[in-house]
């Protein structure tokens, strides 16, 4: 996971208004980090505020990752149980490449059309109770598309669930020098309701501040792992 928070643990202002309260050196961060992945994964919610691409301009990072033998970028993922992908979003301007669509929810055949070539949808049973089984997709992730390391760029919803059951290995945290307040704003977990099954430890792999930031690593202590359901 690679999340960007202010001082008081909010990663958006109530108004889920898009993130941009970090600094330059945090958005190289997040494509160096980006470019480690063999895919990158992102909640509905997230790519529609954000307006993301989820891609990987950098030259230095696409050049790097062809010399290793991979491809320019990693490959895009986006997880929506309810199926609520808008053809107009910016992921789907760059075919740079292919954007796999997780759901749990039928995608009528005309909107289907409306996606560019290079889109895909992974469909999950609606039997499964609405939710997507994460450990599931993981596991076609790496089957069918190779993914051996998959960075996880929000939101808090597919956050928890991740946590939910264990599945969460590594988290890149900025803390920003800034605070927001209010108890509609969202942390890494979402709004303060629901705790997880139980608690999940880390442990600080690594700390750098520069300018006023605060740039965390985190590994996993990992206990067990549990088979809850992305609710996205």
């Amino acid at each position: 996971m690679n999340f960007a928070i202010t001082v008081d643990g909010k990663i958006s202002t109530r108004k889920q208004t898009p993130s941009t309260f970090t600094s330059g050196r945090d958005k190289r961060r997040l494509a160096e980090i980006r470019s480690l992945g063999d895919a990158v994964m992102a909640g509905r919610g997230t790519v529609a505020v954000d307006a993301m691409s989820m891609g990987l301009s950098a030259p230095d990072l696409r050049d790097a990752r062809v010399a290793a033998g991979k491809p320019p970028a990693p490959l895009r993922v986006v997880v929506s149980a309810s199926g609520k992908f808008d053809p107009k979003w910016k992921i789907f301007a760059s075919n740079e490449t292919p954007v796999l669509l997780c759901t749990a929810t039928k995608i009528p055949d005309r909107v289907a059309r409306k996606f560019p070539t290079g889109v895909q949808i992974l469909p999950f049973s609606e039997e499964e109770g609405g939710g997507i089984p994460l450990d599931s997709m993981l596991e076609i992730l790496y089957q069918r598309h190779g993914v051996k390391i998959l960075v996880c760029e929000g939101g808090p919803t597919l956050l928890k669930s991740l946590l939910s059951d264990d599945l969460v290995d590594e988290l890149y945290l900025t803390i920003a020098p800034v605070i927001f307040g209010g108890r509609g704003a969202k942390s890494l977990t979402g709004l303060p309701e629901g705790f997880l099954p139980e608690e999940r430890r880390f442990r600080l792999k690594s700390l750098e501040e520069r300018d006023g930031e605060a740039f965390l690593h985190y590994v996993s202590e990992r206990k067990k792992a549990a088979g809850l359901k992305c609710q996205q």
